[in-house]
């Protein structure tokens, strides 16, 4: 029985042992992948991050409406050393004596979002560190003909050398944006007017199965 015990005890070690050193090698090949600039691999890390934020439940501390602003999150383009992401937010309203109040603007909101999303960006993609982020909000506004349109609100790219710098828990979202490069603005009543993207960089990230299929037909290539 002692026998038996130490040789399944053996086995189950080694199986975890196996795991462990095969994904340590994979995350190995990832970071060696993101240090050559391979865009597909960043590309499809940032996806799975933002696909693993999607299932999640809100952060304690994050409010629900940030946290969908988040969940919203798209990749539209990576670069290198970068990627641009776009997002939505919308105000929140509540019933006050028995009619319906703004509590919070889409403005307010695209600012948490914003500011949520750069944080997350920088630090929570695993193996990845990019040095620039940008993130383009958009809310929906009623078109003249009645029909509904998104258009962006906000737009900021964050520095990662900047960033480092900042004591993020002790910011306000708008302290946040303040350090980077963001461009809002307000109308006289406090309301977000649509604003003009900058020109969107880099490529946009390529379907991950498509990627991989070109990644490994280039490894099975015959060397000359």
């Amino acid at each position: 029985m002692i026998l038996l015990g130490m040789l399944i005890v053996g086995a189950i070690f080694l199986v975890v042992g196996w795991a462990v050193t095969t994904e340590m090698l994979q995350h190995r090949a990832w970071r060696r992948r993101v240090a050559s600039g391979d865009t597909d691999i960043i590309g499809a890390l940032i996806e799975e991050a933002l696909n693993a934020w999607r299932r999640a439940r809100p952060p304690k501390g994050i409010h629900p409406g940030t946290w969908a602003g988040v969940q919203s999150a798209q990749l539209v383009a990576v670069e290198p050393d970068g990627a641009t992401l776009s997002a939505s937010a919308e105000g929140e309203f509540r019933t006050e004596g028995g009619r319906r109040v703004q509590v919070t603007s889409p403005l307010d909101e695209a600012i948490a979002i914003a500011a949520r999303l750069l944080d997350m960006m920088l630090y929570d993609v695993p193996n990845l560190r990019l040095g620039t982020v940008r993130v383009d909000v958009y809310t929906t506004f009623s078109e003249p003909d009645g029909t509904l349109a998104q258009r962006p609100i906000l737009t900021v790219t964050a520095d990662r050398a900047i960033a480092e710098d900042l004591a993020w828990d002790a910011l306000t979202p708008a302290e946040i944006l303040g350090r980077f490069e963001a461009h809002y603005v307000r109308d006289p009543a406090g309301r977000a007017i649509p604003i003009e993207v900058p020109p969107i960089t880099g490529r946009p990230p390529r379907p991950a199965a498509e990627a991989a299929a070109e990644f490994t037909a280039q490894r099975e290539r015959p060397t000359e």
